[in-house]
């Protein structure tokens, strides 16, 4: 990435002296007397300068996006952080007919020396974070192979991991069974995993962020009531 934004910023270099002496050139053009202005502009080159000049600006505002869409934070180079959703049930069987789904819809990692915290994106290639749903009793989910976040950040120390969740409205059980699931009132959607860990230039750090279900699915007369209990289990 470093020899790639040194070569961007070559070109745009080579782009900008190129347009200075195609300007150069009209001005020195343009300062002919107007009866001698036809006779020393051709106009194929007159053309082909204004098609240069058109190509710089367009590279150059390519350039610019380039170097804006890459990691944007200034040297050293970035690390990764990769979120993992490990979850504990032992009331409630992992099975492909059980299901149990949180929406996360903004996964964050604040660092020591910020108040703001870093967006951990659902995959690298993604530009934004939009709302994924995640079934709690998938078996990936037990396997702590459950991915729900993975982003260049800066490397630096980190004080926690934060979601924004909401639980989904029912548990579905062997295939056919549905109760309600109620979040109690005011429930705040923020879970903060508060830990401190760091990410280094160029390695991948994984964090597994563990819901224990056997307490956050507290059981009534006739639903669940979502009152979560979670934790940081694992930094690798």
């Amino acid at each position: 990435m470093k020899h790639f934004k040194i070569f961007l910023i070559f070109s745009f270099f080579s782009l900008t002296v190129n347009i200075f002496f195609v300007i150069l050139n009209l001005t020195k053009y343009t300062s002919y007397p107007t009866p001698k202005l036809s006779q020393a502009i051709d106009m194929k080159d007159l053309k082909r300068w204004v098609a240069l000049i058109a190509l710089g600006i367009v590279c150059s505002l390519f350039v610019f996006s380039s170097i804006s869409c890459q990691y944007d934070y200034a040297s050293p180079l970035p690390g990764t952080l990769e979120i993992h959703l490990k979850t504990i049930s032992n009331k409630i069987p992992f099975s492909p007919l059980n299901n149990f789904v949180l929406k996360v819809s903004q996964v964050q990692a604040l660092r020591s020396s910020l108040t703001s915290g870093v967006v951990i994106y659902a995959d690298p290639r993604a530009k934004s974070r939009t709302t994924s749903i995640y079934n709690t009793l998938d078996f990936r989910a037990r396997d702590s192979s459950l991915v729900i976040g993975q982003s260049p950040v800066p490397p630096g120390d980190y004080i926690d991991v934060e979601l924004v969740v909401t639980p989904g409205d029912k548990v579905n059980l062997n295939g056919y069974q549905i109760i309600p699931v109620v979040a109690p009132p005011g429930f705040d959607p923020l879970l903060v995993f508060p830990k401190r860990f760091s990410v280094s230039e160029l390695s991948t750090t994984v964090i597994t962020l563990t819901i224990d279900l056997d307490c956050s699915l507290v059981p009534g007369a006739t639903a669940y009531y979502f009152r979560p209990c979670y934790f940081i289990s694992s930094i690798q």
